[in-house]
């Protein structure tokens, strides 16, 4: 019988930023409070890259961690945990974490998305696979033959902090846009916080010492979302070496 190398105990269930209360009240309007999980856990052994698939598979099959661990069970809003997964074969991908500010995100200032106000340009509505975009920030996120679209390559949209930050904007089935960048700045930024660790290489800069991984479903075992949805579905397991403690990000689409 196979024994596990890492063990787990839990740290906390959320993250500060998703407990503040003016951060709750946005989460509410943006149709993210029922659904959007933070989980944090304190691991054991040294973690190296090269043991990422037997920490993932430890990680799914820790008893404290499948008890504790929220799924949704239905489009419903019924929640179950992962007692019983098996994590064998688990679809993932990595996810890039270098960036260290807010001021990856300066090129909507430049680029004509947001006024210097911080208030977000609106555009003419159009529809991209039954989501309208109804905002020069939204063509920048997701209209592709769009110019605002080339503001940001592919390696940068693969970068954690923009991933959050396009969640939130994309919001959940009831949500209801803010007029200005600034609410959606500030959650960003204290999630990502609360997520990646930062520590000094030997010359003194600063840079994220974290390993990102996306899981996207459990073969053959436990589900991990109700419904299919292209976006809004994710898992984020953030390993931070340095502390031995990872953090989950979990949000599922609860609509049609």
């Amino acid at each position: 019988m196979e024994t596990s190398r890492f063990t787990f105990r839990q740290r906390g269930n959320s993250f500060e930023s998703l407990d503040k209360k003016e951060y709750k009240e946005l989460l509410n309007k943006w149709s993210l409070d029922a659904t959007l999980r933070g989980t944090s856990y304190n691991f054991d052994q040294p973690f190296h890259s090269y043991d990422l698939d037997a920490f993932l598979k430890d990680l799914f099959e820790c008893p404290e961690f499948q008890a504790s661990q929220p799924v949704l069970a239905t489009v419903h809003g019924a929640w179950t945990t992962l007692q019983g997964a098996k994590a064998d074969k688990l679809r993932k991908r990595k996810v890039a974490s270098s960036a260290l500010s807010m001021s990856f995100f300066d090129r909507l200032y430049d680029n004509g998305v947001l006024r210097s106000d911080g208030s977000i340009k609106g555009c003419i509505p159009e529809w991209v696979e039954g989501y309208e975009i109804n905002s020069e920030l939204l063509k920048a996120l997701w209209m592709e033959d769009s110019d605002q679209y080339d503001i940001f390559d592919q390696e940068e949209r693969d970068e954690l902090i923009f991933r959050l930050f396009a969640h939130l904007i994309y919001g959940g089935p009831l949500n209801q846009y803010d007029d200005t960048i600034g609410p959606y700045f500030d959650i960003t930024r204290d999630l990502y916080k609360d997520l990646v660790s930062v520590a000094k290489d030997p010359n003194g800069n600063l840079f994220v010492n974290s390993v990102v991984v996306r899981v996207d479903e459990l073969l053959d075992s436990t589900a991990l979302f109700p419904s299919n949805h292209p976006f809004q579905n994710f898992l984020y397991v953030v390993i931070n070496p340095g502390k031995k403690t990872v953090n989950v990000l979990y949000n599922a689409w609860c609509g049609d």
